[in-house]
């Protein structure tokens, strides 16, 4: 008799002591659907950093230009954000380093869950062998994901992961160009060219502003050593990159004009702006552009000095993402969207054929509209124009 009497109060205290665990768990049911109402109300998505830099971290809030960024404070793991453009500002040995962090509403980040996840990865040691003996040379452009497309179209912006790289912070000189014309394994060597690039050089003539000689009379506004080389194709310069790697590569470094992404990323900047240096381009924010629409101005292009007396980079450190020069991209143009997002696929191989992105606007873009980070030109790999040049990348060997 004790022992069903011990039996059955052991049993009313396990059946209490469920009741109380399904009662504290319902209790914190309730408490995460409303803590995920308030999220869901405030548009709000959680950011998630993982610091493997040991790094300083700040969280900005973006603004309409530059100057225009407010900064919320140190960030340390998690926090969930409204709606917004936001960036990390990662304090390193090496420097300071940007991430993007676009907010476009409740759980919308990349991640499974709808978080944005960004880690934060040391940087590297070696930058890229440098192209010429300018200072400052590459940028360093972090890994991570960013919103790729033109937000005036809902159907089209998206997130795209990228790997860490390198950028030109100027489009590559008539001084570099020179570089690889004169190498007897430059411009000359068909090891250099696509197959299709061999047959154009075969039939026809570099037009190259390199070869413009002090006393020509397109020399000042476009021959000067430090201006960027245009009048060149699409083969032209991917040539120059395939003779880069072999040059300076060292079997450690590939050189290569920008894909579309990698292009947009930098010219968005952490800012996530739709120009190179704004949201917008009022009358007074179009002196900070190289976009003179004016083909008669004395000096049509400005050299990288003149640039960094009188023009300002993007927070990357690029100048000229907008305006100056169109640049090559090496994609093809292919439509991206939301059911379609970007992939690295076959549209940036050098031996697919189609017209090829050309991005950022020029000196000689008759609208605003051109030089907008989202917007995209496209020309056959044989064009050339003196409003057409490019910049590169670098990228460590896998």
């Amino acid at each position: 008799m004790f022992a069903r009497k011990t039996s059955r109060a052991a049993a009313l205290i396990v059946l209490a002591a469920v009741a109380a665990v399904g009662g504290l768990a319902a209790w914190r049911f309730a408490v995460h659907e409303r803590i995920e109402e308030l999220h869901y109300q405030r548009g709000e998505t959680e950011l998630i950093v993982t610091n493997l830099a040991h790094a300083r971290v700040h969280l900005f809030v973006a603004g309409a230009n530059l100057q225009d960024a407010k900064e919320t404070g140190e960030f340390r793991d998690r926090k969930w954000l409204p709606a917004a453009n936001y960036f990390l500002r990662a304090d390193t040995p090496a420097g300071s380093v940007f991430y993007p962090v676009p907010v476009t509403g409740y759980r919308a980040g990349p991640e499974k869950d709808g978080s944005l996840a960004i880690t934060i990865r040391p940087v590297p040691r070696e930058p890229p062998p440098r192209v010429s003996p300018e200072p400052l040379e590459f940028a360093y452009i972090p890994s991570g994901p960013f919103l790729l497309g033109d937000r005036l179209n809902p159907g089209e912006p998206h997130y795209v992961w990228l790997s860490a790289l390198y950028i030109s912070r100027f489009e590559i000189t008539n001084a570099e160009f020179r570089e690889f014309w004169n190498d007897p394994g430059g411009y000359r060597d068909d090891s250099n060219w696509t197959s299709q690039g061999q047959g154009w050089k075969r039939a026809n003539r570099c037009e190259a502003t390199v070869l413009l000689a002090p006393s020509d009379a397109e020399f000042k506004r476009f021959g000067q050593p430090d201006q960027p080389v245009v009048l060149v194709s699409w083969f032209e310069a991917n040539a120059f990159c395939h003779w880069l790697t072999r040059k300076l590569g060292a079997g450690k470094w590939i050189f290569a004009l920008p894909t579309v992404a990698e292009w947009e990323k930098v010219a968005r900047g952490p800012d996530n702006f739709d120009y190179g240096l704004g949201t917008s381009i009022s009358d007074e924010q179009a002196r900070l552009y190289n976009w003179r629409k004016n083909p008669s101005a004395p000096v049509t292009l400005v050299g990288i000095h003149d640039s960094r007396a009188m023009y300002t980079p993007n927070r990357y450190g690029v100048y000229h993402m907008s305006g100056s020069v169109t640049e090559w991209t090496q994609s093809i143009f292919r439509l991206h969207t939301r059911d379609h997002p970007y992939v690295d696929d076959d549209r940036n191989a050098d031996d697919v054929t189609g017209a090829r992105v050309a991005r950022g606007g020029s000196w000689y873009s008759a609208s605003i509209a051109l030089l907008g980070t989202s917007f995209r030109d496209a020309f056959h790999p044989e064009h050339t124009s003196n409003d057409v040049g490019f910049r590169i990348v670098a990228r460590l060997r896998p």
